[in-house]
């Protein structure tokens, strides 16, 4: 009996000293396989912030093109560039008032997050073939009581215009994109359902 107990106590104490080899790979493999899972859940949350943005920019022109509908007036889209660029990082909604496109401060202006850019492939049109803008200025009085001309202000001109009837002038398609994903979005207007149609497309970059 007392050889029996020496020998339990020993192995207990064996044992106590640490894990087996079995139970080392076990913990390993129970690790990697949670870093994995962690690493794939973190992509796809990243991956789905760009067809979200997507899903917010669609939305945004349908609410313009509605109300271009519904108020029985020409709405446009002016687009506000960063740098040399050429590519588009906020859109700005406009309306056509008194022979004049004017900003509007609501829907409020569009602004890509995530580094997403806006690039136009529209038909070409003259630019005073997008509802001519009228160039009658009004003079004012200064504080002496002379009569002053007002220095004419650039016209804003708008990249498309949404239009009462059911159009959009130009035809073409507007394409967002992002820097870190594979894929880019079209948008373009579908004059049979008077709905703008978003296309998932092979990014260009």
């Amino acid at each position: 009996d007392g050889l029996e107990t020496m020998l339990s106590e020993e192995q207990s104490m064996r044992y106590s000293k640490g894990f087996t080899l079995i139970e080392l790979l076990v913990v390993v493999a129970i690790v990697v396989i949670l870093a994995l899972v962690s690493i794939l859940a973190v992509n796809q949350s990243a991956d789905r912030r760009y067809p979200a943005e997507a899903d917010k920019l669609l939305i945004w022109l349908q609410q313009i093109a509605q109300r271009s509908s519904l108020e029985g007036a020409a709405y446009g889209l002016v687009a506000k560039i960063e740098g040399d660029s050429q590519a588009t990082i906020e859109l700005q909604p406009v309306i056509y008032y008194r022979k004049r496109w004017v900003e509007v401060l609501s829907p409020e202006p569009f602004v890509l997050d995530h580094n997403g850019t806006i690039t136009w492939d529209m038909e070409s049109i003259e630019a005073d073939e997008l509802i001519v803008q009228s160039r009658s200025v009004l003079p004012q009085i200064n504080q002496r009581g002379e009569i002053e001309e007002v220095e004419e202000e650039d016209f804003l001109l708008p990249e498309i215009a949404f239009l009462p009837d059911g159009y959009v002038e130009p035809e073409g398609v507007m394409q967002l994109s992002f820097n870190a994903y594979k894929n880019a979005f079209n948008y373009q207007w579908d004059d049979t359902t008077n709905n703008i149609i978003m296309e998932l497309v092979e990014s260009p970059r």
